[in-house]
């Protein structure tokens, strides 16, 4: 009876002990998918956050190429107050994430000229002060534009300050000090920085040491004397005089076989003093072209005999980070998914419309300086 008893217990044990290690086998199981579908939702949230922040990216560049392309002498302008801006930030030990900041509220400082007419923007000439009187409110604009992408007002208030003055005699609001945000005092000196060493429509750019000469008599008027005195010592050491807007000239290569085509382009840009159309009839004098001058943008044609356009693009890539935008007479859906796919910028057809290609060439040619 009492072996007999012993025996049940035993069994008893065994079986609460099978059952202990069912229990944490099917814990560590459970717990084990639980991980994974976490890694996994953690890794989906992150790569779906990394999709959200290009795609806003490229929102932006989009607009600030809209912007910027209303004045056909300061393309660029945007991208390189956003630069100046950025160094200036990290210059007066801003963190990664406030300089990132600075940069994009530099890139779209000017995004409410979207609303002034192109031919204000453009004038050679003085602006009346009904003119003036418009474009000066751009950066209100701007802010109105901004405040409801961005859940931060801090970008929203860097374009609709920027243009105040530090003696208080600028605008929208005539604020004075330390009462304009820093983000709008920083972006303001590199805005006027950019204005003084870029060509506009009614001057051209000045000299370094008349821009700095500007810069000095602005401090504590104009400017933040800190963060001009930054800017002074940016100026002070680009001894090369880099740090400003690039030659406006641009060198077009069209490779064509047929030279009606070339001379066709040629006239089509005549009356665009900025642009220097050279001619190859082949891939081969294409290539030897580029190994002896610049070129900023590329024309090709894509059925050439011995060296095809997408054989010529493929040694291009090879070498040269150039765009590159197909002209020719294959309207073929496929080709131009093969271009497409080949990187190729834009794709014209023949016969072409002449503003089409002048827009392909100020935009691609303007935004890749």
């Amino acid at each position: 009876m009492n072996n007999i008893s012993l025996f049940e217990n035993s069994q008893i044990c065994l079986n609460m002990i099978f059952i202990f290690i069912a229990i944490i086998i099917i814990l560590t199981i459970i717990f084990i998918v639980v991980i994974v579908k976490m890694k996994k939702s953690v890794k989906y949230k992150s790569e779906s956050n990394n999709y959200v922040n290009k795609m806003n990216k490229k929102i932006i560049r989009a607009l600030v190429r809209t912007i910027d392309a209303k004045d056909r002498y300061t393309n660029g302008h945007s991208i390189r107050v956003a630069r100046y801006s950025r160094e200036i930030a990290r210059r007066l030990n801003k963190s990664e994430k406030e300089q990132e900041e600075i940069y994009y509220a530099g890139l779209l400082h000017d995004v409410g000229k979207i609303r002034i007419p192109a031919a204000v923007i453009n004038k050679p000439g003085k602006l009346t002060d009904e003119e003036y009187e418009m474009l000066k409110i751009h950066p209100v604009t701007s802010y109105h534009i901004l405040k409801d992408i961005y859940d931060d007002k801090t970008i929203a208030l860097g374009a609709k300050f920027h243009h105040e003055r530090y003696d208080g005699k600028g605008y929208p609001n005539g604020l004075t000090g330390d009462n304009i945000p820093e983000i709008a005092r920083i972006i303001g000196v590199a805005d006027t920085y950019d204005a003084m060493t870029s060509n506009r429509s009614y001057r051209m750019s000045l000299s370094q040491q008349m821009v700095r000469s500007e810069i000095e008599k602005g401090k504590g008027t104009q400017f933040d004397p800190e963060i001009a005195d930054v800017m002074l010592q940016m100026i002070d050491e680009d001894k090369g005089y880099n740090m400003r807007e690039k030659d406006l000239q641009k060198h077009i290569l069209v490779v064509d076989d047929e030279p009606i085509n070339i001379k066709m382009v040629q006239l089509i840009m005549k009356d665009e003093p900025m642009y220097t159309v050279i001619g190859a009839n082949s891939g081969a004098e294409a290539l030897k072209i580029l190994e002896e001058r610049e070129v900023n943008l590329i024309l090709l044609d894509v059925i050439m005999p011995e060296m095809d356009g997408f054989e010529t693009l493929s040694r291009i890539k090879d070498k040269y980070d150039i765009p590159v935008v197909f002209m020719t007479g294959d309207k073929n859906i496929e080709t131009i998914q093969k271009a497409t796919d080949y990187g190729v910028e834009d794709y014209l057809t023949k016969p072409f419309l002449p503003l089409a290609m002048k827009e392909i060439m100020h935009s691609i040619s303007n935004w890749n300086k």
